[in-house]
């Protein structure tokens, strides 16, 4: 379904009458599009001059697209309590690796979107799990395999008790980024998840190692953020996506926060792009030299 129509059946899916200037806040889509979805799909809506919901025929249309996304009802209504319950196995965050924790909210809207995107159907790999937002999207019901590739043992030891115990299929993998990636796993993925090292080095290895996972047609879903006072930080980060020849398909402005980070406003955005011809790896090989903001006298 086109993404346009999918976001303004989404705006109506619960059965209300709205207002075309709210379907265009509500949906996200300009107001030019939400007049072509109508004119172009005239049965999926019930109007008149002032509102629109969506006819019988929208919502049975809405549930074919979300079954073919993988989207399904959260496994269980209190699933948010048992990630705050996994969550709280972790011990304080590894400054040396530049962990900052998210919230519980945050969890469940990474998983919300990852799910409605179907991108566990595709191939999801986490470069870097110490959020377990893995575990958020099996207990959100992905039902498929998921991979997480960390260097953390602690987060790595988590996430396989709660796999075992559960049944989860999760292939974990302890991995040090700055090796290459394994041959077996290069453009095996649809999508990669991850939330890198604040310091501009880790940042361009993460998104080279992402790159080298992804599909032709892969998605990369990747977490930064700065300072008011420090534009320049995320211009960088910016400018290391276009050096590796990465579409930005979307940014969604202060979608993670975190339990700390105050020098970023406790948030970060969530940048999606899209592989195209011109993707490429800005690192190769081994990778020398410091990757995170805490780093050793003299560096």
């Amino acid at each position: 379904m086109y993404e346009g129509a999918f976001r303004i059946l989404r705006a109506l899916g619960d059965g209300r009458s709205l207002s075309k200037d709210e379907v265009v806040h509500i949906s996200g889509e300009a107001s030019s599009v939400v007049r072509d979805v109508l004119e172009r799909y005239p049965k999926w809506f019930e109007q008149d001059e002032a509102r629109v919901r969506c006819s019988e025929r929208g919502l049975a249309a809405l549930a074919r697209e979300l079954v073919a996304r993988g989207a399904q009802p959260l496994a269980s209504p209190d699933w948010r309590s048992v990630y705050a319950a996994m969550a709280a196995e972790r011990g304080a965050p590894k400054r040396e690796l530049d962990q900052l924790y998210i919230t519980t909210d945050t969890a469940v809207r990474r998983a919300t979107l990852l799910l409605e995107a179907g991108e566990h159907q595709r191939g999801l790999v986490f470069l870097g799990d110490d959020d377990l937002t893995s575990a958020a999207m099996q207990l959100a019901g992905a039902g498929r395999k998921v991979t997480v590739l960390d260097t953390d043992e602690d987060v790595l030891d988590i996430l396989r008790r709660h796999a075992d115990a559960q049944g989860w299929e999760h292939d974990i993998v302890r991995h040090d980024l700055r090796e290459p990636i394994p041959r077996a796993m290069k453009g095996r993925f649809g999508a990669v998840f991850t939330d890198p090292p604040y310091a501009i080095e880790g940042f361009r290895l993460f998104v080279s190692r992402a790159v080298e996972l992804l599909k032709p047609d892969g998605r990369l879903y990747v977490c930064f953020g700065q300072s008011r006072r420090a534009s320049e930080r995320g211009l960088q980060k910016q400018r290391v996506l276009t050096d590796a020849g990465l579409l930005v398909e979307a940014v969604f402005q202060d979608f993670n926060q975190y339990d700390g980070a105050e020098s970023i406003g406790s948030r970060s955005a969530l940048w999606r792009c899209r592989v195209t011809p011109e993707t490429r790896p800005l690192v190769r090989g081994e990778a020398q030299g410091p990757l995170y903001t805490s780093r050793p006298p003299g560096d």
